[in-house]
Protein backbone atom coordinates (compact mmCIF):
# COMPACT_ATOMS: atom_id res chain seq x y z
CA UNK A 1 0.00 0.00 0.00
CA UNK A 2 1.38 3.42 -0.97
CA UNK A 3 1.50 6.33 1.47
CA UNK A 4 -1.34 8.05 -0.38
CA UNK A 5 -3.51 4.94 -0.19
CA UNK A 6 -2.71 4.59 3.51
CA UNK A 7 -3.52 8.26 4.12
CA UNK A 8 -6.94 7.84 2.53
CA UNK A 9 -7.82 4.58 4.31
CA UNK A 10 -6.31 5.04 7.79
CA UNK A 11 -8.55 7.67 9.37
CA UNK A 12 -9.95 7.62 12.89
CA UNK A 13 -12.85 9.45 14.49
CA UNK A 14 -11.22 10.24 17.82
CA UNK A 15 -14.29 11.92 19.40
CA UNK A 16 -12.23 14.34 21.49
CA UNK A 17 -15.06 15.32 23.84
CA UNK A 18 -15.58 11.68 24.84
CA UNK A 19 -11.83 11.06 25.12
CA UNK A 20 -11.38 14.09 27.38
CA UNK A 21 -14.26 13.02 29.64
CA UNK A 22 -13.04 9.44 29.80
CA UNK A 23 -9.48 10.34 30.80
CA UNK A 24 -10.56 13.13 33.14
CA UNK A 25 -12.56 10.52 35.02
CA UNK A 26 -9.57 8.16 35.09
CA UNK A 27 -7.06 10.81 36.19
CA UNK A 28 -7.64 10.25 39.92
CA UNK A 29 -6.44 6.64 39.51
CA UNK A 30 -3.02 7.93 38.42
CA UNK A 31 -2.62 10.77 40.91
CA UNK A 32 -0.47 8.89 43.40
CA UNK A 33 1.26 6.56 40.98
CA UNK A 34 5.05 6.73 41.55
CA UNK A 35 7.29 8.08 38.82
CA UNK A 36 8.89 5.39 36.66
CA UNK A 37 12.54 4.68 37.44
CA UNK A 38 14.69 5.49 34.37
CA UNK A 39 17.09 2.72 35.42
CA UNK A 40 14.41 0.03 35.74
CA UNK A 41 11.38 0.95 33.61
CA UNK A 42 11.68 -1.09 30.36
CA UNK A 43 10.38 1.71 28.12
CA UNK A 44 12.73 4.36 29.54
CA UNK A 45 15.69 1.97 29.55
CA UNK A 46 15.19 1.35 25.83
CA UNK A 47 14.80 5.05 25.12
CA UNK A 48 18.08 5.85 26.90
CA UNK A 49 19.84 3.03 25.06
CA UNK A 50 18.71 4.45 21.72
CA UNK A 51 19.65 8.07 22.46
CA UNK A 52 21.96 8.99 25.34
CA UNK A 53 20.28 11.81 27.25
CA UNK A 54 22.17 14.99 28.07
CA UNK A 55 21.85 18.77 28.10
CA UNK A 56 20.58 19.95 24.74
CA UNK A 57 18.10 17.09 24.33
CA UNK A 58 14.42 18.00 24.16
CA UNK A 59 11.70 15.37 24.55
CA UNK A 60 8.01 15.36 23.61
CA UNK A 61 5.56 12.98 25.29
CA UNK A 62 2.32 12.69 23.29
CA UNK A 63 -0.61 11.60 25.44
CA UNK A 64 1.48 12.14 28.56
CA UNK A 65 -1.27 11.50 31.11
CA UNK A 66 -0.10 12.68 34.52
CA UNK A 67 3.38 13.31 33.18
CA UNK A 68 5.28 10.47 34.81
CA UNK A 69 7.63 9.76 31.90
CA UNK A 70 8.41 13.42 31.20
CA UNK A 71 9.07 14.11 34.88
CA UNK A 72 11.35 11.06 35.10
CA UNK A 73 13.33 12.23 32.06
CA UNK A 74 13.52 15.92 33.02
CA UNK A 75 16.69 15.65 35.18
CA UNK A 76 18.60 14.29 32.17
CA UNK A 77 17.50 16.75 29.44
CA UNK A 78 17.14 20.44 28.68
CA UNK A 79 13.37 20.33 28.20
CA UNK A 80 10.65 17.71 28.68
CA UNK A 81 7.30 18.61 27.13
CA UNK A 82 4.10 16.64 27.67
CA UNK A 83 0.70 17.09 26.02
CA UNK A 84 -2.61 15.37 26.71
CA UNK A 85 -6.26 15.84 25.83
CA UNK A 86 -7.30 15.53 29.48
CA UNK A 87 -7.27 18.69 31.54
CA UNK A 88 -7.50 16.56 34.68
CA UNK A 89 -4.36 14.64 33.75
CA UNK A 90 -2.44 17.81 32.91
CA UNK A 91 -3.47 19.47 36.18
CA UNK A 92 -1.97 16.53 38.08
CA UNK A 93 1.19 16.56 35.93
CA UNK A 94 1.79 20.25 36.63
CA UNK A 95 1.18 19.80 40.35
CA UNK A 96 3.59 16.85 40.51
CA UNK A 97 6.27 18.85 38.69
CA UNK A 98 5.86 21.77 41.07
CA UNK A 99 5.92 19.49 44.10
CA UNK A 100 9.14 17.85 42.89
CA UNK A 101 10.75 21.17 42.02
CA UNK A 102 11.18 20.25 38.35
CA UNK A 103 11.35 23.47 36.34
CA UNK A 104 12.18 22.13 32.87
CA UNK A 105 9.04 20.02 32.39
CA UNK A 106 6.11 21.76 30.69
CA UNK A 107 2.61 20.33 30.27
CA UNK A 108 -0.25 21.49 28.05
CA UNK A 109 -3.79 20.40 27.30
CA UNK A 110 -3.80 19.49 23.61
CA UNK A 111 -5.94 17.37 21.30
CA UNK A 112 -3.18 15.78 19.20
CA UNK A 113 -5.54 14.94 16.35
CA UNK A 114 -6.20 18.66 15.82
CA UNK A 115 -2.76 20.00 16.81
CA UNK A 116 -1.04 22.42 14.40
CA UNK A 117 2.60 21.44 14.96
CA UNK A 118 3.90 24.38 12.92
CA UNK A 119 1.93 26.95 14.90
CA UNK A 120 3.16 25.26 18.09
CA UNK A 121 6.77 25.31 16.88
CA UNK A 122 7.01 21.55 17.30
CA UNK A 123 8.26 20.51 13.84
CA UNK A 124 11.78 19.00 14.16
CA UNK A 125 12.09 20.64 17.58
CA UNK A 126 12.53 17.51 19.69
CA UNK A 127 15.38 15.06 19.52
CA UNK A 128 13.15 12.41 21.12
CA UNK A 129 9.39 12.00 20.61
CA UNK A 130 7.45 9.21 22.24
CA UNK A 131 3.88 8.06 22.84
CA UNK A 132 3.40 5.45 25.54
CA UNK A 133 0.17 3.40 25.66
CA UNK A 134 -2.00 6.28 24.48
CA UNK A 135 -4.87 6.55 21.97
CA UNK A 136 -3.54 9.98 20.90
CA UNK A 137 -1.55 8.44 18.02
CA UNK A 138 -4.24 6.46 16.26
CA UNK A 139 -4.12 7.00 12.48
CA UNK A 140 -2.10 8.32 9.54
CA UNK A 141 -2.40 12.01 10.44
CA UNK A 142 -1.49 11.63 14.11
CA UNK A 143 1.44 9.32 13.32
CA UNK A 144 2.71 11.67 10.62
CA UNK A 145 2.69 14.60 13.07
CA UNK A 146 4.53 12.54 15.64
CA UNK A 147 7.20 11.68 13.09
CA UNK A 148 7.49 15.29 11.93
CA UNK A 149 8.23 16.57 15.43
CA UNK A 150 11.29 14.34 15.89
CA UNK A 151 14.86 15.09 14.87
CA UNK A 152 16.46 11.82 16.03
CA UNK A 153 14.22 9.19 17.60
CA UNK A 154 10.57 8.12 17.87
CA UNK A 155 9.17 5.44 20.16
CA UNK A 156 5.53 4.38 20.00
CA UNK A 157 4.16 1.78 22.41
CA UNK A 158 0.72 0.29 21.83
CA UNK A 159 -1.30 -2.55 23.37
CA UNK A 160 -2.09 -5.40 20.98
CA UNK A 161 -4.03 -8.64 21.47
CA UNK A 162 -5.51 -6.91 24.48
CA UNK A 163 -8.32 -8.49 26.46
CA UNK A 164 -10.19 -6.71 29.27
CA UNK A 165 -12.46 -9.10 31.16
CA UNK A 166 -15.17 -6.53 31.98
CA UNK A 167 -14.87 -3.97 29.19
CA UNK A 168 -14.82 -6.51 26.36
CA UNK A 169 -18.00 -8.17 27.62
CA UNK A 170 -19.74 -4.80 28.06
CA UNK A 171 -18.89 -3.86 24.47
CA UNK A 172 -20.04 -7.22 23.12
CA UNK A 173 -23.43 -6.73 24.78
CA UNK A 174 -24.06 -3.72 22.51
CA UNK A 175 -22.63 -5.31 19.39
CA UNK A 176 -19.09 -3.89 19.46
CA UNK A 177 -16.29 -6.27 18.54
CA UNK A 178 -12.74 -5.89 19.91
CA UNK A 179 -10.75 -3.14 18.21
CA UNK A 180 -8.30 -4.20 15.54
CA UNK A 181 -5.20 -2.92 17.33
CA UNK A 182 -3.09 -5.50 15.52
CA UNK A 183 -4.09 -3.96 12.19
CA UNK A 184 -3.00 -0.54 13.43
CA UNK A 185 0.48 -1.95 14.06
CA UNK A 186 0.59 -3.29 10.51
CA UNK A 187 -0.37 0.14 9.21
CA UNK A 188 2.28 1.79 11.39
CA UNK A 189 4.92 -0.49 9.88
CA UNK A 190 3.57 0.20 6.39
CA UNK A 191 3.86 3.98 6.96
CA UNK A 192 7.38 3.81 8.35
CA UNK A 193 8.66 1.44 5.67
CA UNK A 194 7.25 3.55 2.85
CA UNK A 195 8.85 6.62 4.45
CA UNK A 196 12.23 4.90 4.18
CA UNK A 197 12.75 3.96 7.83
CA UNK A 198 13.88 0.60 9.16
CA UNK A 199 11.81 0.30 12.36
CA UNK A 200 12.38 -2.38 14.93
CA UNK A 201 9.94 -3.82 17.43
CA UNK A 202 10.03 -5.00 21.03
CA UNK A 203 7.30 -7.18 22.55
CA UNK A 204 6.36 -7.37 26.22
CA UNK A 205 3.53 -9.61 27.43
CA UNK A 206 1.73 -8.35 30.50
CA UNK A 207 -1.18 -9.13 32.81
CA UNK A 208 -2.60 -6.76 35.39
CA UNK A 209 -5.59 -6.47 37.69
CA UNK A 210 -7.53 -3.30 38.40
CA UNK A 211 -10.33 -2.35 40.75
CA UNK A 212 -12.73 0.52 40.17
CA UNK A 213 -15.70 1.84 42.05
CA UNK A 214 -18.82 0.46 40.36
CA UNK A 215 -19.98 3.79 38.94
CA UNK A 216 -16.46 4.57 37.73
CA UNK A 217 -16.31 1.24 35.90
CA UNK A 218 -19.74 1.93 34.46
CA UNK A 219 -18.61 5.34 33.20
CA UNK A 220 -15.43 3.83 31.78
CA UNK A 221 -17.27 1.10 29.87
CA UNK A 222 -20.00 3.44 28.64
CA UNK A 223 -17.58 6.07 27.35
CA UNK A 224 -15.39 3.45 25.68
CA UNK A 225 -18.50 2.20 23.90
CA UNK A 226 -19.42 5.74 22.86
CA UNK A 227 -16.05 6.07 21.18
CA UNK A 228 -17.18 3.33 18.80
CA UNK A 229 -20.89 4.05 18.27
CA UNK A 230 -23.88 6.10 19.39
CA UNK A 231 -25.61 4.22 22.19
CA UNK A 232 -29.35 3.97 22.56
CA UNK A 233 -30.86 4.36 26.05
CA UNK A 234 -31.55 0.62 26.03
CA UNK A 235 -27.91 -0.16 25.26
CA UNK A 236 -26.68 2.14 28.02
CA UNK A 237 -29.06 0.40 30.40
CA UNK A 238 -27.77 -3.01 29.30
CA UNK A 239 -24.17 -2.00 30.05
CA UNK A 240 -25.24 -0.58 33.42
CA UNK A 241 -27.05 -3.77 34.38
CA UNK A 242 -24.05 -5.91 33.46
CA UNK A 243 -21.45 -3.79 35.27
CA UNK A 244 -23.55 -3.47 38.43
CA UNK A 245 -24.09 -7.23 38.46
CA UNK A 246 -20.33 -7.64 38.96
CA UNK A 247 -20.13 -5.25 41.89
CA UNK A 248 -18.90 -6.56 45.22
CA UNK A 249 -18.98 -4.08 48.08
CA UNK A 250 -19.12 -1.25 45.55
CA UNK A 251 -16.06 -2.45 43.61
CA UNK A 252 -15.70 -4.11 40.19
CA UNK A 253 -12.51 -6.06 39.49
CA UNK A 254 -11.04 -6.56 36.03
CA UNK A 255 -8.19 -8.62 34.58
CA UNK A 256 -6.33 -7.31 31.53
CA UNK A 257 -3.89 -9.22 29.34
CA UNK A 258 -1.98 -7.66 26.45
CA UNK A 259 1.17 -7.68 24.40
CA UNK A 260 2.78 -4.25 24.46
CA UNK A 261 4.50 -3.52 21.15
CA UNK A 262 7.14 -0.79 21.12
CA UNK A 263 7.94 0.52 17.65
CA UNK A 264 11.27 2.33 17.44
CA UNK A 265 12.60 4.31 14.49
CA UNK A 266 15.51 6.68 14.07
CA UNK A 267 15.83 9.62 11.72
CA UNK A 268 18.32 12.29 10.79
CA UNK A 269 17.37 15.85 9.85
Amino acid sequence: MTLEQLKQSWVSNSKPEVQARLWDRASADYKNKPLPDPEKDPFLKRLREEVPLHEGIRTLDIGCGTGGYSLALAPFVTEAVGVDISGGMIEIARARGKELGIANAAFSVLNWSEADIDALGFRNRFQVVFAHMTPAVCDYATLEKMDACAARLCMLQKPTRRRDSVLDRALELVGILPEAADQAMVRTYNYLWEKGYEPHFVYDRETWHTERATEDMLGWCTDRAKLRKELTPAEEAEIACFVRSLSKNGIVSECTTTTRVTTIWKKEI
